[in-house]
């Protein structure tokens, strides 16, 4: 396989021709309809789902039981300082979906 790998890269390359752009690139590029950002679809669904999930959860005793075993043992002050998080989360959340030029490690 190696060896034919090697034969036909040998021959692409031996091959090759350039072709002049006159630019072609720069026009087609100019002429391209602009994009619209539909970013607001995620937030819609992302909403709708949270309010099925919330739905559901309240109406079948799913929170409450979830709770009860749970966070048993755990001090209820301790539950409301993790929900006041939440606005701090989603707001630097929002923050990294508007602003590009972040880099992930």
């Amino acid at each position: 396989m190696e060896t034919n790998d090697k034969l036909l890269k040998q021959f692409f390359s031996e091959q090759k021709q350039e072709i002049a752009d006159n630019g072609f690139s720069n026009r087609v590029m100019r002429n391209l309809p602009e994009t619209t950002d539909r970013s607001w679809i995620v937030w819609v669904f992302a909403a709708f789902g949270m309010a099925i999930f919330t739905y559901f959860g309240l109406t079948s005793g799913l929170f409450e039981h979830s709770i009860s075993l749970l966070f048993k043992s755990v001090p209820y002050y301790y539950l409301l300082a993790g929900i006041a998080c939440f606005p701090l989360l989603g707001t630097a959340g929002y923050y990294l979906a508007q602003n590009k030029n972040y880099q992930v490690i």
